[in-house]
Formats: structure tokens, C-alpha cells, sequence
């Protein structure tokens, strides 16, 4: 965040891309080429002397916390037992019911895709848009998606029509989000805020497990002193990781955090 013409201004720090862009500097000069400049947006943050940006990414994390507050079985036999494949290579594997030796990148993009769409409220639209292929084909895909794992579509629907019921929804600590659309009478306005409730449960209770100076989604930003980056870096891990026993969820996530 920052302070702008007196306002206060939000930044999309996830939106800033970790890999370098090329701009073309223009000349103005006749017979001078324009030049090609090559620039990295994330060394534009600088941290305090003696310190150091620390990033530490939850694996997962909103799948997990799908997993816990649905209850599915198939979710949560995904993290409760070891992890030997790629999750979502293991996810497509369940949800098209083939080995998971057999799934293909292909498969592997679609669960993905689908199961985000579910926690992110992103509709058929949006998914179809990321797949290339129909919104009637991405509908079939969510219908399906949801029939295998019922107890996601189950904890969805419960949402939704508590949503409707009391007009906002809780996150897994009690932080609140009111809706006003929620009982609109335009179905867009209705749908958006359908897929908003869902979707704050699942990100909102994310972001609830921790405090720190910044959270992007399932990563979390510290600033460290040079001389304890290591020991800060384990001790977050270990951290991270004890969440799911945290005393003041009162009551345990059935799934593990994992980094």
C-alpha cells in the first residue's frame, strides 16, 4: 500500500512479475535506433540496510483449507497421507479415475484449473477462457469435478445459502464479509457474489493462520536481518508447518501445511 495524492492506494504486489521485461526506450534523435532495455520490477524493492526479503510459500494452501472445511474424503486422503506425486497429478488421477502414471500435463492443467475455479469463484466463463475450450464444455467440467468430490459441492452449496440467509460469511477465525448482492435481483450481480462468499471462506481463512508484513495469496513476506536470514528461515518453516495445531483455531486442520 501507499499513500497517494492523500489517498491510500493499493498495490498488487503479486501482479509484479518476477521475471524481466524488456521496454523500448525511444530516441529521439534522427538516425538513432530505439533501444531495448531489460529491467526486473522486483529489484525495485529494496529492503532496509542489514536486512533482507524473506518469502515463504505454503504449499497449497487453499486446497488444504478446501480439504478441511468440506470434509471430502478423496481431498483430504490427497495431504493426509504422503505425498509421493505431484498434487494435482494426483488430483487428475482421482477425478478421471486413471493411474496416475497415465495422467497427462493436459489432465493434470485441467484439474487444476477446475478446482481453482471452484475456490476462486472464477465460473465456467473464466475456465473456459484458460482452457480454450467452450463455457458448456467448462460447465460439464465443474459438474463433473464436483459430482466426484460431493462433499466440495456439499460445502459450497452450505455457504452459498448461509450467505443467503444472514447476507455475509465467516472465516475460519470469525472475520466477516458482508455481501449486498447476494439477494440481487440481477442473476450477475446474484452469481458474483456467490462465487465472492465461497471464495473468502476458503482465501479468507488462508490469510487468517498468520500476521506478518505482507501475504500474496499462499505467500508469506518477512523482512530479516542479514545475520538470522537462516535461523529465521527454519524457525518460519517449522512455524508454518506447526499451523495446523494452532491453539487458536480451536480446533485442528484434518490436513496438513506443508512448504
Amino acid at each position: 500500500m501507499e499513500l497517494w495524492g492523500g489517498q491510500l492506494q493499493i498495490i498488487n504486489i503479486q501482479g509484479i512479475s518476477k521475471y524481466p521485461v524488456q521496454i523500448i526506450k525511444k530516441q529521439y534523435v534522427k538516425g538513432k535506433e530505439n533501444e531495448i532495455v531489460t529491467i526486473s520490477p522486483r529489484t525495485l524493492f529494496v529492503s532496509a540496510k542489514g536486512y533482507t526479503f524473506l518469502a515463504a510459500d505454503f504449499s497449497h494452501i487453499e486446497l488444504r483449507i478446501l480439504a478441511h472445511l468440506s470434509c471430502d474424503p478423496e481431498l483430504l486422503k490427497l495431504f493426509q497421507e504422503p505425498e509421493t506425486t505431484d498434487v494435482f497429478t494426483t488430483l487428475a488421477s482421482q477425478w478421471r479415475g486413471i493411474p496416475s502414471e497415465q495422467v497427462k500435463h493436459a489432465d493434470r492443467e485441467q484439474a487444476k484449473r477446475v478446482v481453482y475455479s471452484v475456490v476462486y469463484g472464477a465460473g465456467k466463463e473464466r475456465l473456459a477462457g484458460c482452457l480454450g475450450i467452450t463455457a458448456l464444455q467448462a460447465g460439464q467440467f465443474i459438474e463433473s469435478f464436483l459430482v466426484k468430490y460431493k462433499k466440495i459441492h456439499d460445502f459450497t452449496k452450505k455457504t452459498i445459502e448461509q450467505c443467503h440467509n444472514e447476507g455475509y460469511v465467516v472465516s475460519i477465525m470469525g472475520r466477516k464479509r458482508h455481501l449486498p448482492n447476494i439477494n440481487a435481483r440481477d442473476y450477475r450481480l446474484r452469481a458474483q457474489a456467490e462465487r465472492q462468499a465461497v471464495n473468502f471462506v476458503v482465501q479468507g481463512s488462508a490469510a487468517d493462520l498468520s500476521r506478518f508484513i505482507a501475504q500474496i495469496h499462499d505467500e508469506l513476506l518477512f523482512e530479516v536481518e542479514d545475520s538470522q536470514i537462516q535461523e529465521f528461515s527454519a524457525l518460519v518453516k517449522r512455524t508454518m508447518e506447526s499451523l495446523q495445531q494452532i491453539k487458536a483455531l480451536e480446533m485442528p486442520l484434518k490436513v496438513p501445511l506443508k512448504l
